[in-house]
């Protein structure tokens, strides 16, 4: 019997150890899942705050952008100012590279402990409709072996900067952009060193081997032409030049300017040209004095250059030579607006700036343009050059800049116990 009670108590024991390690696995298990949800909690709301830093630092670089756009710094706050959106907080640090017309918006946001942070690069684009080196409003077309790109008047010649290429190929700067608020069109074998930009909805096609280098998105908005304003002044009639005509700084109405075959007329600036018909023939030169101001030439219906003409400053700035013309030709065929019969080999140039509103220009082969050109539409013949001088948008503008993004991207974020 006393045996039976030691297997007895011997089996009670044994229950009772095992039960007790039971509830020790139990209790272990659930002490570890416990510790586990809590984890995943934690990680949930760590990753919840670090999803609304992020939304914070992104909301705060966009407003600053918005800021910057309408005339502002874009800096909002500080670290030590910090603005509340919501559950969560930001500020935005603004700087300026004034020598590379560069801002850089560093944009960081916090929720709780968790941090994120943006950085937005922009650059200074002055507000000008001059940032073309063609375009036509309702449609620009390049011809096979049309060519554009563009320099900076500011740095020198097209020549000295045209050290990219060679023959056909020869180039200097990729800015020079065309567009227009329609379509356009180019090509086999034409060449833009820049954007090819239509109008929203419009559509930009590159045939066969045509070359863009830039982009060909729509542009986001229509660019507009404004209606010309040309100064009323009593005409002194006809005016025809055989040798050399020159004009003082003033203000001249003719009904026709006809610069007969070899003939020069030499402007000094400031001066402005009205006339009725424009006519240069062969080997003319329109040479204009700009050391005390700029020459505005307006023209109401012909303008013709024949083969061999040229026009130009003679500090060979494009800005201090405009051109204007009130011509409507798409609507009265009659009325002619040509840059006629340019013979490359020749040396024809204009260094200048055409301005069109109303009229269809068709630059035929082998003119050769330094500064850009504007009309209701555009066609660029073979063998013709654009060279868009980039200073025209600055010189042109109206003194406001237009921010371009030039860069989007996260930063590292702020150690734990900075974003207290």
């Amino acid at each position: 019997m006393g045996t039976r009670g030691s297997a007895s108590n011997n089996r009670r024991g044994s229950a009772i150890v095992m039960t007790l390690v039971c509830i020790v696995a139990v209790s272990t298990l659930s002490v570890v899942m416990l510790d586990m949800a809590e984890s995943a909690q934690s990680e949930q709301r760590q990753e919840g705050d670090r999803t609304r830093a992020h939304y914070a630092a992104e909301a705060a670089a966009s407003r600053a952008v918005a800021m910057l756009q309408a005339g502002g710094t874009g800096a909002i706050g500080s670290e030590q100012q910090r603005t509340s959106l919501d559950a969560t907080r930001y500020w935005v640090d603004s700087s300026l590279n004034a020598a590379a017309d560069v801002r850089t918006l560093i944009a960081s946001g916090v929720s709780d402990r968790a941090t994120a942070r943006v950085e937005v690069t922009l650059n200074a684009v002055p507000d000008s409709i001059w940032k073309f080196a063609a375009f036509g409003d309702e449609s620009l077309h390049m011809d096979s072996n049309a060519r554009v790109d563009s320099y900076n008047s500011t740095l020198g010649t097209w020549a000295s900067q045209a050290v990219h290429g060679s023959g056909s190929n020869l180039y200097a700067n990729d800015s020079g952009n065309v567009g227009s608020n329609g379509d356009v069109t180019m090509d086999q074998n034409s060449k833009v060193w820049g954007s090819a930009q239509c109008g929203p909805g419009s559509a930009t096609t590159v045939l066969g081997n045509a070359v863009v280098t830039g982009s060909t998105a729509p542009a986001p908005a229509i660019v507009d032409l404004p209606p010309l304003s040309i100064p009323s002044l009593v005409s002194s009639g006809d005016r025809t030049v055989n040798g050399t005509l020159n004009l003082p700084a003033g203000s001249y109405r003719y009904n026709t300017l006809n610069i007969r075959s070899g003939a020069i007329v030499n402007v000094t600036g400031p001066a402005t040209v009205v006339v009725t018909n424009f006519v240069m023939r062969q080997n003319t030169q329109f040479r204009v004095n700009a050391t005390n101001g700029p020459v505005k030439i307006y023209v109401y219906d012909d303008f013709v250059l024949s083969s061999n003409a040229q026009m130009y400053a003679l500090n060979y700035d494009p800005d201090k030579l405009q051109v204007n013309l009130e011509s409507d030709n798409v609507i009265d065929p009659d009325v002619t607006v040509e840059l006629d019969v340019i013979d490359f080999d020749s040396n024809t140039k204009i260094f200048g700036t055409i301005y069109a509103p109303n009229a269809h220009i068709e630059v035929d082969s082998n003119l050769e343009l330094f500064g850009a050109m504007m009309a209701r539409s555009i066609d660029l013949d073979s063998n013709s050059r654009v060279h868009y001088d980039e200073n025209l948008a600055r010189a042109r503008s109206n003194g406001s800049v237009v921010w371009t993004q030039v860069a989007w991207q996260a930063l590292p974020t702020l150690a734990r116990g900075d974003a207290n």
